[in-house]
């Protein structure tokens, strides 16, 4: 029997999500590394092309049951969001520094708990409201520190527009993650994530790129990005079985804390005093979460 959609309030389910955005984190940093010598649509095809390979070898592993058409079927429009997210996401990464990048974005947990509300009919918990909203304040706090305006964020309204883009679709895609963790099994939704998105993508990253000479020039971040991709998928896929959508999206805000960490020791990006200001903002809401117990 395949285990059931579930509402776990204790903290295991958002500790693990922690685990899944410090991955996902660093694969950003790799994606904006590779962005500085190869083009947005070979980034991501290149992505996805590991993520396969990855996610294949956890098959071999775990041996989860063959998807269905209807799994297939639900799939493939996750993947459709996913492609035009990672598009979005590392176009963006290209364009903005990546801490800038990550502020924009941190209006997901939003979208997430409006979506989870409108697609699913979760109801949005007093606390886990108050932590989006604590969470909001801490990267106000951040965003203005570093001057948030067309002009402070370097006068690239593309790659605002981009993150801002990639927030929406990426919360839409989450939400409609957990609509399926209740029937399907994590396993096969890894692969399929990564097989579905790697249909859509890389197709067109022949046409209009060249990602194959990327592999060759970059492989061991290939495979790096790939992996962290896939830990981070499993990780992610887990949380969102366990606990509803609102309160795992929250979590994605602790990733400016990674982010930042990957600015100053990668790319020499240094934070702003107000990061610390509303990274502890974000670090009480999280704690806030921890602390909800099921009614």
């Amino acid at each position: 029997m395949k285990p059931a959609l579930r509402h776990d309030l204790s903290a295991g389910p958002v500790l693990l999500a922690c685990l899944g955005v410090f991955l996902l984190t660093s694969l950003d940093g790799v994606a904006k590394e590779l962005s500085t010598r190869h083009s947005t649509i070979d980034v991501v095809s290149i992505r996805y092309m590991s993520g396969v390979f990855w996610s294949s070898l956890t098959t071999l592993i775990l041996r989860p049951p063959m998807p269905n058409l209807d799994m297939i079927k639900a799939h493939s429009v996750r993947a459709f969001f996913f492609a035009i997210t990672s598009f979005l996401f590392f176009y963006a990464l290209a364009a903005l520094p990546i801490v800038e990048t990550m502020v924009v974005t941190y209006v997901s947990p939003i979208f997430m708990a409006l979506f989870g509300r409108i697609l699913l009919s979760e109801k949005v918990h007093p606390s886990t409201a108050m932590a989006i909203l604590i969470s909001f304040i801490g990267v106000l706090v951040i965003a203005l520190g570093k001057g948030f305006s067309p002009l402070g964020m370097g006068g690239s309204w593309l790659g605002i527009l981009a993150a801002l883009g990639s927030a929406g679709t990426y919360a839409l895609s989450g939400v409609l993650l957990r609509a399926r963790t209740g029937s399907d099994a994590i396993g096969s939704i890894v692969v399929l994530q990564n097989v579905l998105t790697a249909a859509i993508i890389v197709p067109i990253s022949l046409v209009i790129g060249s990602p194959f000479e990327a592999i060759v020039q970059d492989w061991p971040l290939v495979l790096l990005i790939g992996a962290l991709g896939t830990g981070g998928q499993f990780a992610m896929a887990l949380a969102l079985r366990a606990a509803p959508a609102a309160r795992i999206g929250v979590v994605d805000y602790t990733s400016l804390i990674w982010a930042s960490l990957i600015g100053i020791v990668i790319f020499a990006e240094w934070p702003e005093p107000t990061v610390y200001i509303g990274a502890a903002l974000i670090m009480a809401a999280s704690f806030l979460l921890l602390r909800q117990k099921k009614p």
